[in-house]
């Protein structure tokens, strides 16, 4: 029996990767203005390929950091809130509220959104699938509906790396404070 490593899994073809993956081909007509696009699209999945992990660790790392250590130590407390923007950060995500809520406001906005256009994203809801998959797949925009979706799904990508200052951080912090009084 042969074991699927992922030099195999490497080396396929994007049509190979979309059928072990359950994409199919578009057989719509594309919009020419879309594909004028193409540029736009493959950048976008770029940056977030590069940069979605590292956006992640950066926003857990200030979720530990700024917004938990501080319910816990009352001397890195004195730290944080000698910081004007970081002592912000902390009140507002440890007592959810302020930024908080509106940056949980925005996530939830976008969510629905990306969940009411799931049919039109290129590569529909494929929740193991990373950008770089995208990429290799060329999983990219070929109408404005499409185009939309598309557009809200990156942005989707963005925005949700700042989930970590609410789960487990902010909501942890906010326990902990609640608990203290």
């Amino acid at each position: 029996m042969h074991e699927f490593d992922k030099a195999d899994f490497m080396a396929l073809s994007k049509e190979q990767l979309r059928k072990f993956h359950g994409i199919p081909e578009p057989t719509i007509p594309a919009d020419p203005a879309v594909l004028s696009r193409r540029k736009s699209h493959e950048a976008a999945a770029m940056l977030l390929a590069k940069w979605s992990s590292r956006l992640q660790a950066f926003f857990a790392l200030v979720g530990l950091i700024v917004v938990l250590l501080p319910t816990i130590s009352r001397p890195w407390r004195t730290v944080i809130d000698s910081v004007p923007g970081v002592t912000r950060v902390f009140h507002d995500f440890s007592s959810l509220s302020g930024w908080a809520m509106a940056n949980l406001s925005i996530l939830i906005v976008i969510f629905l959104m990306r969940s009411s256009l799931t049919k039109y994203i290129p590569q529909g809801y494929s929740p193991g699938l990373t950008y770089r998959d995208v990429a290799d797949m060329e999983l990219y925009p070929r109408t404005k509906k499409e185009e939309l979706g598309y557009w809200v799904e990156v942005a989707f990508g963005l925005t949700a790396t700042t989930l970590w200052l609410f789960l487990p951080f902010g909501v942890i912090a906010y326990f902990i404070r609640l608990g203290s009084g």
